[in-house]
């Protein structure tokens, strides 16, 4: 991505630490979910895995998928240690998720809102490459100061990622508050 809000690789060893899995922890959010082991889903914004790989262990594919090539090669690197062999890595453009149309049951994005561009054109896609009644799963920090995250002014609220996906033919289908995020669930209509 072009602009200065994307997560910087530098501090990857952050997104698996034990600090961040205090309060944003993978298990508990995709409990929020009905996962089946027949599903394919795709996990936009990866980065290293810290949700891609939990969400292996329930699905039968998972897509990775990542604007940052070192984010996928640090993911590939656990991969290979861990042994998964159901997580397909793909390198994304800042406009297009690289997918079929109508390919996947379920796609999460992980404290990645914020920094999408255009978050109309990437709803869309989300929605493109969702089958029909698919679900998403969108986390991100809420609109407040909080003791990690983006800047608070680039932060999307709540309401305002409701109404994102709501315009373009989303139902919101549950919703959780996390201490400093906020969890939505849509269903693709």
């Amino acid at each position: 991505m072009t602009h200065n809000h994307i997560f910087d690789p530098k501090h990857a060893a952050f997104l698996e630490s034990e600090t961040r899995k205090a309060w944003q922890d993978p298990k508990e959010i995709l409990e929020l979910l009905t996962i089946t082991t027949q599903m394919v889903a795709a996990d936009l914004g990866c980065g290293n895995g810290f949700f891609t790989v939990p969400l292996s262990c329930k699905t039968k594919k998972v897509y990775g998928i990542d604007v940052q090539k070192e984010m996928l090669e640090l993911l590939e690197q656990k991969l290979c240690k861990l042994k998964i062999e159901n997580i397909e890595l793909r390198l994304s453009g800042e406009k297009t998720i690289p997918l079929d149309d109508k390919h996947v049951d379920l796609l999460i994005t992980v404290n990645t809102l914020h920094e999408f561009p255009d978050r109309t054109k990437t709803i869309k896609e989300i929605q493109r490459v969702l089958k029909p009644n698919g679900h998403v799963l969108i986390v991100d920090f809420k609109k407040e100061e909080t003791p990690h995250g983006p800047p608070v002014q680039i932060r999307v609220s709540q309401l305002q990622a409701k109404q994102l996906f709501e315009e373009q033919g989303f139902s919101l289908i549950k919703s959780h508050e996390l201490l400093y995020h906020y969890v939505l669930v849509f269903r693709r209509d």
